[in-house]
């Protein structure tokens, strides 16, 4: 997905650093920080997780989330996530 003209417009508001967590911790502070950004007004976000074990997890999680209206790859290593309602 390529919203608003590619990846130089986006500016996220806040960003999640998951490196060194475990899979449980990633999705237990991905949960808190989604909540957090989207009760504050944040509506681009970065989640920062490396290119091997979490990048599957953070998909999984922002693919079921109710909060993530859309994500797409920022590269290999983070992901963007726009949050609202689904379109």
């Amino acid at each position: 997905m390529n919203r608003a003209g590619g990846a130089g417009w986006f500016k996220p508001q806040a960003s999640l650093d998951l490196h060194l967590r475990t899979v449980a911790e990633a999705e237990e502070e991905m949960d808190r920080f989604l909540h957090e950004c989207f009760q504050s007004r944040k509506r681009t976000v970065v989640v920062i997780h490396g290119a091997k074990k979490l990048a599957g997890v953070v998909r999984r999680v922002l693919d079921r989330h109710p909060l993530v209206n859309s994500h797409e790859p920022d590269n290999p290593g983070a992901t963007r996530v726009f949050l609202g309602s689904r379109p």
